[in-house]
């Protein structure tokens, strides 16, 4: 019996029912599970659930250090089967992003902008009003068989329903008709306009900062088909480009995380752009010019990417709102 933690020491492993050889080993031999058990504390319970998602026992921090400092190397050591020393690139990633989306948590943030004043008139009456207010005075027709006062209240009933039937056939504007008569995309439509109405131009900025983090997420697998589509030819499947991406994504959450941390932004997006360029010379073989058009060229396609898939979650956060 196990004198620290009254576990007795069985011949033979829990697990599999192995006979465990003599003297007795820390691992079993067939199916590699400790031999000696006992209850788990908190902190192995919650190394033990990192654990299977990110990494931050030895390897990484040397892993880090090469991600760093070493451009491409962790790519090249990856495809020259050197997957021992160093964390496997998913788990690169993730502890990348656990890294900085916990930073990000801890660091201090700026008050929110204030909120715009939401008036009881809403923008598309207040837009109403002044194309009312701006519209020139029309001349009334006043017929033999009636006073003025009937031939303004004719005008002006005319007037409206012709507004109504332009407002009904104008696509996409569902303030002023019923519901049956509009789409579920002109709804959509109209509510999104209508939230953006009341979003200034810096809060605008603010949620797009807010939400790069997880548009880089979502960009994962397309920066690998941008490179798949930049490099084809090349010989390189997709996962190779992929493990590529991956290296590159953590050192940008890296990066990114420094920035938020230290205001560095300018001086930030030059060196990850040159450190890029460095990691691609070094993976795919390039030279410095070939390496320069290529990184300027992917650098355009993923911003054009990013930023359509930023709208594309702002425009889902204010419908679901």
């Amino acid at each position: 019996m196990s004198p620290k933690h009254g576990t007795p020491a069985l011949p033979y492993c829990r697990n599999c029912h192995f006979t465990l050889a003599t003297p007795r080993p820390v691992y079993c031999g067939h199916c590699g599970q400790e031999t000696d058990l006992h209850p788990p504390s908190v902190r192995e319970m919650f190394t033990e659930y990192l654990g299977h998602y990110v990494a931050f026992d030895g390897p990484l921090w040397r892993t880090l250090w090469a991600l760093v400092c070493m451009p491409g190397h962790l790519t090249n050591a990856y495809f020259h089967g050197r997957r021992r020393r160093y964390v496997l690139p998913l788990r690169v990633y993730l502890s990348a992003s656990f890294l900085f989306f916990v930073g990000s948590a801890l660091l201090p943030h700026a008050p929110d902008a204030e909120e715009p004043e939401t008036a009881q008139v809403k923008p598309a009456d207040k837009a109403a009003d002044v194309a009312k207010e701006a519209r020139p005075a029309a001349r009334v027709r006043v017929r033999p068989d009636e006073t003025l006062t009937e031939a303004a209240a004719r005008a002006a009933s005319g007037a409206t329903a012709k507004d109504k039937l332009q407002l009904k056939t104008q696509w996409g504007n569902c303030r002023d008709r019923s519901l049956e008569d509009c789409s579920a995309i002109e709804r959509a439509l109209t509510r999104l306009s209508d939230k953006a109405g009341t979003i200034t131009q810096e809060q605008g900025r603010a949620k797009l900062r807010a939400l790069a983090p997880y548009g880089m997420l979502a960009m994962q697998p397309l920066f690998a088909a941008l490179l798949l589509a930049m490099f084809a030819g090349s010989g390189r499947r997709y996962a190779e480009h992929f493990v590529f991406s991956l290296h590159s994504h953590s050192l940008w959450f890296l990066a990114l995380l420094l920035a938020n941390a230290a205001d560095l932004s300018a001086v930030l997006m030059f060196a990850v752009f040159g450190h890029g360029l460095v990691a691609m010379r070094n993976v795919y073989g390039l030279g410095l010019g070939a390496a320069l058009w290529r990184g300027l060229l992917l650098s355009a396609g993923y911003f054009v990417l990013l930023f359509t898939v930023l709208v594309a979650f702002a425009a889902a956060a204010v419908a679901l709102a």
